[in-house]
């Protein structure tokens, strides 16, 4: 699969920002019509995130994803709620393993930097730990627990990847 870059993930910042909410509410019509296992696991989960701004958040990074994913190729196959399950199961486990003894930026990073792709995991753990790359700019805060962070990178990983997945399989 074609790596999604930082490129592509700021041209669809830049779309996003342009649409009004007609637009964007399209959008989720498709994404749902596209991958509804996927929309109603992660739309599911968010409901039980405390700030409602994070809520916001996870909306944002999905659409990015997916469109990010509509970039380098469409239509790309449904994911299963087995799938996603079963993905979803294998990845907390393997990420529980991993930070066993708590939080290391050191084997984080080296996740991010190993997976299939990972300017979009990047990018996704960014808002969620509210990571700002504006150097003047106040440190930002998190509109997550530090539970609820690790659960939703754990989903958007597993999300990422399987979707890389399918898209790969259409390539090939």
């Amino acid at each position: 699969m074609q790596k999604i870059t930082d490129d592509t993930i700021d041209y669809v910042n830049e779309c996003i920002q342009r649409m009004d909410e007609g637009q964007v509410e399209e959008i989720w019509d498709a994404f749902a019509n596209e991958q509804p296992a996927l929309v109603g696991y992660v739309l599911g989960e968010s409901r039980e995130l405390k700030v409602p701004d994070a809520r916001e958040d996870i909306a944002y990074i999905l659409t990015v994803i997916f469109l990010s994913f509509r970039e380098i190729k469409t239509p790309i196959p449904p994911v299963s709620e087995k799938e996603f399950e079963e993905a979803f199961n294998k990845e907390f486990d393997e990420m529980e393993e991993v930070f066993h003894d708590g939080f290391d930026e050191t084997d984080a990073m080296t996740i991010m930097d190993s997976f299939s792709q990972p300017h979009l995991l990047q990018f996704a753990a960014a808002i969620i730990y509210g990571e700002s790359d504006e150097e003047d700019e106040e440190e930002a805060t998190s509109n997550f627990t530090e539970e609820e962070a690790g659960l939703f990178v754990v989903i958007f990983k597993t999300a990422i990847a399987l979707l890389d997945e399918k898209a790969d399989a259409i390539v090939s």
